[in-house]
């Protein structure tokens, strides 16, 4: 089964202006009793009346943090025939005169705003509905705002290459230069982006990091722990705490060892030093 809920807003004056009733806590209490049995899909809507930018990014980073498969930024259409477009002139909405009729500004977002919200929903499409850096992104939503974190990135992102046309490398490539960019003082980031670039690939990935092991001493390491010579690796000493990281997002500087396991057909297994022999 898949679940799409349609949050739209967790502002309650822009639920109120259009005759919708939310109770979000309960509706994040329902969400958190069903996610492991049931694909999520959650959506919000975009340039609803009375929901200023403060409010959409309240909005964003509250829905965020239930970490849904899957969140969608839908933006206001004015269709023909809806109520919304029958009282366009009282908020001030312009929109597109042409088909989907999307919205252009209002009274409570300005066009320039609109358009940083574009390029938010751009990243978060790449980065997080396809699923390539949960790590990451996991750890910005425990440590920054991840609303500021996806504009921020998205802008970038559009400086170096269209959404829709890129390779994947440049996925990780962008991500990495815009966090030393807007992060430099953050020693974790550089080892997330690395447990997402080479988790991500079914096959081991060409080396766009440094911190993995080096051939000779992966070598050593994969002979020392009886690794299974039927597969290839990568070997990524870290600072912190991987098996803590995974089942709470908390990072604990206790340094671990991770293995990336390929077989081609799925994508890489996960596994630390005291999880090899399981492996085996």
């Amino acid at each position: 089964f898949r679940f799409e809920i349609g949050i739209q807003t967790v502002n309650q004056k822009a639920n109120l202006q259009v005759s919708r009733k939310q109770n979000f806590d309960k509706t994040t209490r329902i969400i958190k009793s069903v996610e492991h049995k049931i694909e999520l899909h959650l959506d919000l809507i975009v340039g609803l009346a009375l929901d200023y930018w403060e409010d959409i990014k309240y909005s964003f980073e509250e829905v965020f943090k239930l970490f849904a498969p899957e969140l969608q930024l839908g933006f206001l259409k004015f269709l023909k025939g809806t109520p919304v477009r029958d009282k366009f002139k009282e908020h001030g909405f312009v929109f597109d005169p042409n088909p989907p009729y999307q919205i252009i500004r209002s009274n409570y977002l300005s066009e320039d705003e609109l358009g940083k919200i574009v390029q938010l929903e751009n990243a978060l499409e790449i980065y997080w509905n396809k699923k390539r850096t949960p790590f990451t992104l996991k750890y910005i939503t425990q440590k920054y705002s991840i609303f500021d974190f996806f504009c921020g990135l998205g802008a970038y992102f559009e400086s170096k290459k269209s959404f829709h046309k890129y390779l994947l490398d440049d996925v990780f490539v962008i991500l990495s230069d815009y966090c030393a960019s807007a992060f430099p003082e953050d020693r974790n980031l550089p080892y997330l982006i690395a447990i997402d670039y080479y988790g991500y690939h079914k096959m081991k990935p060409k080396s766009l990091f440094s911190g993995i092991l080096a051939e000779g001493e992966k070598r050593q390491f994969i002979q020392e722990n009886e690794l299974a010579s039927n597969f290839r690796y990568e070997i990524l000493p870290l600072p912190f705490d991987f098996e803590l990281l995974k089942s709470t997002q908390e990072i604990i500087e206790t340094p671990s060892t991770l293995v990336f396991q390929y077989n081609g057909a799925e994508k890489a297994m996960l596994f630390t030093v005291n999880q090899l022999k399981e492996v085996i």
